[in-house]
């Protein structure tokens, strides 16, 4: 139960972070996913592109990947991947994402970060 609240509190944090910096939320679904992923500090663990670590899977190419693992159900393998980390798990890693990290967010931003994985490819 407490770990739950703590990491709801990682996303509410990292909400008002944003907003403390002063960058306005995006409306747009990929850029507002993109400052989602950031506040979430998801690059601590996934690199896209040169950006991030190589702890968890890489992320450069996840929707093109998310599509060939489940062909016309890209966006929702990566919803799941996102909501129960180890309902899929990468060849080569085992499951060790913090579960409870978009419990947080709001259905929005939550659809924002999947159009974000989603675009990666």
């Amino acid at each position: 139960m407490m770990r739950w609240q703590v990491l709801r509190c990682i996303a509410i944090v990292a909400a008002a972070i944003i907003a403390a910096c002063g960058e306005t939320p995006a409306t747009e679904p990929v850029a507002r996913g993109r400052q989602v992923y950031r506040a979430l500090d998801c690059g601590r663990c996934h690199q896209i592109g040169s950006e991030g670590a190589r702890v968890g899977p890489e992320l450069t190419h996840v929707g093109t990947a998310a599509e060939e693992r489940r062909p016309g159900a890209a966006r929702e393998y990566l919803r799941a991947s996102l909501q129960d980390p180890g309902s899929y798990l990468v060849p080569g890693y085992r499951d060790t994402m913090p579960r409870g990290l978009t419990r947080g967010l709001s259905p929005t931003d939550l659809e924002a970060l999947v159009a974000y994985l989603g675009a990666q490819r």
